[in-house]
């Protein structure tokens, strides 16, 4: 490919430079290089013109580039020297003292170079090196030699150090064409008229191959950013009409937040953003909100997130907004794609499918990669080489899935996650941009293993946190956020432990979490919130409350300070049982407000043992709670308690929404002779989509649909018009501050003969998996012995994921399993497990999205 040398390579804060005046700076930058083939040259500088410059003079003298951050301590830089023994060392005279001190305790000695003593403003106006008369020239390909000696090593690069102790990985010439070829010929991203912006800092790989060298081969050049102030970064867009920007998912993120926040202070941009979102136009993304566009420099075409996972909602609401987010996923071994996403097939979530020139495979759940771009290997650590490369397949430590269409989706790093004394396996991961996404109060997360429970470590939003003691922060962090956050996921990944810490989370550049560092963080308590002293009770009312929660939350601990839903993350039903226990115990009547109300344990068992009537250690009686002829009534329900009205509408209602549906969603049933011809029967079905109780009415025979029921929870039913409807289409409001109460009704439902539906997992699905069930169902069918059908919903967790309210026209089918009986001597526990394992035997994988 041949550039012209008057065409202008990089845009700089001050001023324009041609590839002719670049590659004349390239030249006397080599000059001054003292540098033997193969040997190494550290680049230890802020990113600027003379960084580029440096580099290509490191392979002009037939050089290996050794790229540092500008930001390492004299420990680190010291690692590195001691480590690669480089030749030359580049940098700037403010660094000069972390170098000197590094040299001294690395016991090297090279020669040291200053990008500030070129004068770039003489020479460019200079051209000292003999440049052919023809405006038409080869490209720096030819200055990086890579058609020449495609195997000579170009780059030694030190991983980020996310677990220990930095590698240096060497990269080849040809390993890094693999990649820019994939990005430039195979998927034309990069081109000779899009100008990239550089931000990042440049010693990763990333922003080296993305910002440095692939424009520069591409012929689009840089722009470059004198900062990541947010004035600098809109200034350098518009001044160097920047076509592509990458960029770590922390930058989209509050990228998105501060427009989102802006469209959603008006009604009408609300309505243009809701609009845009259901229809997934790009072309009319781009016109109702080219005002955004106009305001990041007017030429932006593509946005590029590596580095760590993208968000969904973020992901997605770019798009809405027209702007393309085309997410990556690689590592410095793969110099660094393996996976990309094409503009044509943003899938939020999804990293894309591997270049063309790189095969990928699953090994037990990991992803292994194999192509050109994959590394040497490892400097001076052949054993360790060995462990990540088998017969050319790079091992990632990154689990993942790829669906038919080949599509990567990247769901946990192997040895991030955290495997629970239960044997449930968590992805930290997941859980921390579900608490980060309490933006008000919460700027970082981190989530930790702590004995056999999950604790968080969690920076306050300084703003939300000024003016509070860290006693009362942590209080209101437990009521704000963990509080709801333990509500909306299944038990096993409830966090039970808060850590305030007051600085940032340890990081790499590229905002990834340096997890090896936590546990540091816990063992020393700096800067965590000081945890309540309390000395542990003695007294037996608080020994038999510990118990009782010990053994009905399965716990090896519980502490007097813990509070019953932040701390033990009670939920409704587990609240009835407590107040079951303590009325039958201790002859006292205490609501559910007034448990959640209390401090911890231990202020609650002081509570118990100042009004205790009696203390007799009993167990909850399901059995006399729902059959009040056997007990006295305390529910204030008879037996034949009035229930919703039912309208003569429902049924036609019913049925006219199946007929939508299997126009929008083309549903099908299985299994509809398994539904029982006469009451009572519970129907017990996985959640996927807020239309799921409609998707399986579709199915119930029109001469039993007056007689089944609903439940909602109130806050689902908190306006007139909705109560009223709720009354008179058979929907049982459950009261969340009594559930005692709510139970009976549930249970009135069924022995007055009528039938219910019921969703187990209490919440929608937020990954299509089967989330824990809870045990309500469970109770009312051995108490009441009614039989269970469970229900499997298949495809609407693709149709209708969390956050969208208009469909997509998936296949939904709804299936219909054989009943199960409850049996003489069948535990809760026992029956709910057998409805899960019926509904999981036949409940799809969903598709990566």
């Amino acid at each position: 490919m041949a550039f012209d040398l008057d065409k202008v390579a990089i845009v700089a804060p001050q001023r324009e430079v041609t590839y002719g005046q670049m590659l004349v700076q390239i030249g006397m930058f080599a000059q001054r290089l003292a540098l033997g083939e193969g040997e190494r040259c550290l680049i230890f500088a802020p990113n600027g013109e003379g960084w580029i410059y440096a580099l290509y003079a490191v392979w002009m003298r037939r050089g290996v580039a050794v790229p540092v951050d500008a930001t390492s301590t004299v420990e680190d830089l010291a690692y590195v020297m001691k480590d690669c023994e480089p030749k030359t060392i580049w940098t700037s005279r403010t660094k000069m003292d972390t170098v000197e001190q590094a040299m001294k305790q690395a016991g090297v000695a090279p020669q040291v170079l200053f990008l500030d003593d070129v004068d770039t403003e003489a020479q460019l106006s200079t051209v000292n090196c003999q440049l052919p008369t023809e405006k038409a020239q080869p490209c720096p390909q030819g200055v990086l030699m890579m058609e020449e000696e495609p195997e000579r090593t170009a780059l030694i690069i030190y991983t980020s150090g996310t677990t220990g102790s930095p590698k240096g990985v060497m990269l080849s010439y040809d390993n890094l064409m693999a990649n820019i070829e994939g990005v430039w010929k195979d998927v034309p991203i990069f081109d000779e008229n899009r100008r990239t912006l550089m931000l990042l800092p440049v010693h990763h790989v990333l922003p080296l191959m993305g910002t440095v060298v692939a424009p520069m081969i591409c012929g689009g050049g840089v722009a470059i950013c004198p900062s990541l102030s947010a004035n600098d970064i809109m200034e350098t867009l518009k001044r160097g009409k920047v076509g592509m920007m990458i960029g770590v998912p922390r930058l989209w993120q509050t990228l998105y937040k501060g427009i989102k926040q802006k469209i959603d202070a008006h009604v009408a941009t609300r309505a243009l953003f809701w609009l845009c979102e259901k229809m997934q136009s790009r072309r009319l993304s781009r016109l109702v909100f080219r005002s955004v566009r106009e305001k990041l420099g007017g030429h932006l075409v593509y946005c590029v997130s590596g580095g760590a996972a993208l968000d969904v909602e973020t992901a997605r609401g770019m798009k809405t907004l027209g702007l393309d987010v085309l997410e990556g996923y690689g590592m410095t071994e793969a110099a660094p794609i393996i996976a990309f996403t094409r503009p044509d097939e943003i899938r939020p979530g999804c990293v894309g499918r591997p270049l063309p020139a790189v095969e990928c495979k699953l090994v037990d759940g990991e992803l292994y990669a194999k192509g050109r771009n994959i590394m040497q290997g490892y400097y001076r650590r052949p054993e360790e080489t060995a462990e990540v490369l088998k017969d050319g397949w790079l091992r990632t430590g990154d689990l993942a899935t790829i669906d038919k269409d080949g599509f990567v989706t990247i769901t946990g790093r192997s040895k991030e996650i955290i495997v629970l004394s239960n044997g449930k396996n968590v992805n930290p991961a997941e859980l921390e941009l579900k608490l980060e996404k309490y933006t008000e109060q919460v700027k970082e997360a981190a989530v930790v293993p702590d004995g056999d429970k999950l604790c968080a470590i969690i920076v306050p939003r300084p703003e939300w946190a000024k003016g509070m003691a860290v006693a009362d922060r942590e209080t209101k962090l437990k009521e704000e956020v963990l509080q709801p956050y333990n509500q909306s996921v299944e038990p096993y990944k409830k966090v039970m432990g808060l850590y305030l810490y007051e600085g940032e989370l340890p990081r790499t550049k590229l905002d990834k979490l340096q997890r090896f560092k936590l546990a540091e963080i816990l063992r020393s308590g700096v800067h965590a919130a000081p945890k309540q002293q309390l000395v542990e009770p003695t007294f037996e009312e608080y020994r038999l409350l510990k118990q009782y929660i010990q053994d009905e939350k399965r716990l090896t601990e519980v502490r007097p300070t813990d509070h019953i839903e932040t701390d033990l993350a009670f939920d409704s039903l587990d609240k009835v049982g407590l107040q079951d226990f303590i009325e039958n115990t201790f002859g006292l009547m205490l609501t559910v407000d007034a448990l959640s109300r209390f401090h911890h344990v231990a202020e609650m068992a002081e509570y118990v043992a100042s009004y205790k009537t009696r203390m007799e250690k009993t167990d909850v009686d399901w059995h006399s709670l729902l059959n009040p002829g056997l007990a006295p009534d305390t529910t204030g329900l008879s037996p034949q308690a009035s229930l919703p009205a039912t309208w003569p509408t429902g049924p036609w209602i019913v049925h006219s929404f199946k007929t939508f549906f299997k126009m929008q969603f083309r549903l099908a049933s299985k299994g509809t002779r398994n539904i029982p011809t006469e009451g009572p029967f519970i129907l017990a079905a996985n959640h996927q989509s807020y239309l799921d109780g409609l998707f399986v009415m579709s199915y119930v025979r029109l001469s039993q649909i007056r007689n089944t029921y609903f439940f909602a929870k109130e806050k689902h039913v908190n306006t007139p018009l909705r109560r009223w409807l709720a009354a008179r289409h058979n929907v049982v409001v459950l009261e969340e501050n009594d559930m005692k109460r709510s139970i009976s009704k549930l249970a009135d439902v069924l022995r007055q003969g009528k039938n219910i539906i019921i969703f187990p997992e209490g919440t929608r699905t937020s990954d299509g998996a089967l989330g824990e069930f809870k045990k309500m169902f469970a109770i009312l069918g051995v108490e009441l012995q009614v039989p269970i059908v469970p229900v499997v919903i298949n495809g609407a967790f693709e149709a209708l994921p969390r956050g969208r309210h208009w469909p997509l026209p998936k296949k939904i089918v709804v299936e219909f399993r054989p009943p199960i009986q409850p049996t003489a001597g069948i535990t809760y526990e026992e029956l709910s497990d057998a409805v899960k394992t019926s509904i999981e035997e036949k409940l799809h994988r969903p598709a990566s999205r």
